[in-house]
């Protein structure tokens, strides 16, 4: 049995130039696109997008290429993270969904992707010339299914974990259009609205209904989602048909952690915190800093993060080959709606640097096996 080779894409806002730098750079290895290297591709919030655009029909017929999706994180944030101003301080999202004017994340999204449902995407992929994928997925999570109380909720329908994907959607109440793929995967709590797909009614899918958050919320690294995919569809059969790359959007080591003995007034000493300190103040992080308001939920997001690569790290000695590329950055880089142009810049260089130094051996690594497996 042929292997099954699988790319998935963290989520990470603007720092989604990062791994489509990587792409780009894999593309250029082995002079194909990656929709003929790869069976699955998935993805979470700005990977989800990455996932979408390598796979679905965006000029014509053809997927964008990697080296098109890294000029659009490089080009286009302003047009993703549209300000919406709130007259009560933090009481709204941070940025539009769409501000009533064609501006913001959705009227993007669907300018970018069209009207093609997931399951057009699938066909599409069948039809084109030395096109190997044959399932893509987004995660997201899901909070309601009508936008009102629900006396009896169901998993999978009104609550909980919910991946777009190509084998659902041929089922039609989960042929959602890319572009809601897209936004459901990236409605990342505070910086943007509420995500609602489906329902019926231009321009949404006529799936079913579903209102929707990042999928970073509980997979920010999809990669063991992937490895269940491979499974659930066939694909593979046990974990040396496998070979998974997973691709980061850069780490910072100093925000996985926080001061506990002294924090200065007024928050307690030694970790004896309560809900206004979790969630209120500016704790510091490892390296000193004010970690910014909600520590919780910063930890709670590197942590989700952090288990799924030591989770296949763990199943490499079961037969998984897998690798993981993902540089260490700086708190500044870290914050996802940083699309100052400097950011952008030195976002660019981090991963340049990183390809050319502490990730070089493991880059060639994947050029060598993907040589050898298309």
């Amino acid at each position: 049995m042929s292997k099954i080779i699988i790319l998935t894409v963290d989520g990470g806002g603007i720092k989604g130039i990062i791994p489509s730098y990587f792409l780009s750079q894999i593309e250029a290895a082995l002079n194909k696109s990656c929709y003929e290297m790869f069976d699955i591709i998935g993805g979470t919030s700005t990977g989800g997008i990455i996932a979408t655009a390598l796979s679905s029909p965006v000029n014509g017929t053809q997927p964008l290429t990697a080296s098109q999706i890294y000029e659009i994180y490089t080009s286009d944030g302003a047009q993703i993270f549209v300000p919406q101003p709130s007259f009560v301080p933090d009481y709204y999202s941070n940025y539009y969904a769409n501000d009533g004017n064609g501006n913001g994340v959705e009227p993007f999204l669907q300018q970018k992707y069209g009207n093609h449902t997931l399951n057009d995407a699938r066909q599409n992929m069948e039809n084109l010339a030395n096109g190997r994928i044959k399932h893509v997925f987004t995660t997201s999570y899901t909070i309601n299914s009508s936008g009102d109380s629900i006396p009896n909720p169901t998993l999978g329908q009104d609550y909980g974990p919910y991946l777009f994907n190509w084998l659902d959607a041929k089922n039609a109440a989960d042929n959602y259009q890319v572009w809601e793929a897209a936004r459901a995967t990236s409605a990342a709590p505070t910086y943007f609205p509420v995500a609602k797909l489906g329902g019926g009614g231009a321009p949404n899918s006529d799936a079913s209904q579903r209102w929707a958050l990042d999928g970073g919320v509980m997979s920010n690294n999809p990669a063991v989602w992937a490895v269940s995919e491979a499974f659930r569809t066939g694909l593979a059969s046990s974990l040396n048909d496998i070979i998974l790359i997973s691709l980061g959007t850069g780490s910072y080591p100093s925000g996985a952690g926080l001061v506990t003995n002294h924090q200065g007034a007024p928050d307690p000493d030694y970790g004896n915190w309560g809900f206004t300190p979790w969630l209120a103040s500016d704790l510091d992080d490892l390296s000193g800093t004010e970690n910014g308001r909600g520590a919780i939920v910063n930890i709670i997001t590197e942590s989700v993060q952090l288990v799924s690569s030591q989770q296949l790290t763990g199943l490499q000695s079961g037969g998984l080959t897998y690798f993981r590329l993902e540089p260490s950055i700086t708190r500044a880089q870290s914050k996802m709606d940083n699309i100052e142009q400097s950011n952008v810049d030195s976002l660019i260089d981090t991963a340049t640097n990183y390809l050319n130094n502490e990730g070089s051996d493991i880059f060639l690594d994947i050029v060598n096996v993907l040589k050898q497996n298309i």
